[in-house]
């Protein structure tokens, strides 16, 4: 296990830095991460910190789950950072899933330490399971094959460098390691309810689908990481021919119709972000309109949040339908 580890972090390039915060909940996952970077320590000149985010959820579990971190990390001899939050409340104030807030929390946390400790990056604990569900659920929910790219093992994010060294590692390697190791890991209930559609994916929906492929797990990471490395591509060259293509905030349909289509879609997708601020709302349908209009040289076709597409003597131009807002 240690082998693979660092191999893996070698050919991947993962531990370029010195200085990570590793997330770690309590669960073999997290545990065996930072038992192995602690392992690592010499090897990679690391200088490794452990951060918890109590989420307020499970009452005295929760707490104990603290505790349980913090004496891992002395035994260690790491330094501990935790924080408590208050993730129903917040999810209450800001009209969202308990999901959704409690990963906002945690990473607000994550961040907050690294900056102020002024460490390289935030080491997570995801793994090839997390990996498979993540593919499910983004596929579910109607994803594109450039969103099925889904976790990379390094990612510049808001909260800086994340790393993800475990993405090669199955759930149950994990588990078998923390065995090994004589630790042993707190359960957190919660992962065993069918309520969150992420819990439904684990327990229901992967077990039936390894009947018909038995590594299901490896096939849909391989899958990950191809659409990850194709996504890259893609960008790059987006990246390229966007300033021939859009000018002073206007796709210009004849340089446009010159693409290909997988490049129309990441230009349009590209343009309604830097228009409108974000693309959260808009989904394949939206961006397949915006596609049409300058395909078909249509007048223009209504956006979600008040905007709308206006074709005009060959510029695409992307605004607030103020009419439609009064009414």
């Amino acid at each position: 296990m240690l082998n693979k580890f660092v191999e893996i972090c070698q050919t991947e390039k993962i531990l370029p830095v010195q200085k990570v915060i590793v997330a770690v909940s309590g669960g073999a996952d997290s545990l065996a991460l930072a038992d192995l970077l602690n392992r690592c320590r010499q090897r990679f000149k690391l200088e490794i910190c452990i951060a918890h985010y109590e989420h307020g959820l499970r009452g005295k579990d929760s707490l104990d789950d603290a505790e349980f971190v913090k004496n891992f990390a002395e035994n260690l001899g790491v330094k501990f950072f935790c924080e408590n939050g208050n993730v129903q409340n917040f999810a209450l104030e800001n009209k969202m899933s308990v999901e959704t807030a409690a990963r906002i929390l945690r990473y607000e946390f994550l961040a907050k330490v690294r900056r102020e400790l002024n460490f390289d990056a935030i080491v997570l604990a995801h793994h090839a399971n997390d990996q498979a569900e993540t593919v499910l659920l983004r596929l579910l929910r109607g994803s594109t094959s450039t969103g099925l790219s889904a976790m990379k093992f390094l990612t510049d994010s808001p909260h800086g460098l994340l790393i993800r060294p475990l993405l090669r590692f199955k759930k149950s390697e994990l588990e078998k390691y923390c065995r090994q190791r004589g630790i042993i890991p707190r359960i957190d209930t919660t992962n065993f309810e069918t309520v969150a559609t992420r819990n439904k994916i684990r327990l229901e929906l992967l077990p039936e689908l390894e009947k018909f492929n038995p590594a299901i797990v490896e096939t849909l990471c391989r899958f990950a990481e191809t659409s990850a490395i194709e996504t890259d591509f893609i960008n790059c060259e987006v990246k390229k021919i966007f300033p021939a293509v859009v000018k002073n905030q206007k796709i210009l349909r004849a340089e446009f119709l010159k693409l290909h289509t997988a490049l129309q879609r990441e230009v349009i997708k590209k343009f309604i972000a830097e228009v409108t601020g974000g693309v959260k709302d808009f989904g394949f349908t939206n961006f397949e309109a915006v596609r049409k209009v300058l395909q078909n040289n249509l007048t223009g076709v209504e956006l979600p949040n008040n905007f709308r597409a206006d074709l005009r003597r060959g510029k695409l131009t992307i605004t607030k339908n103020f009419k439609l807002k009064n009414n």
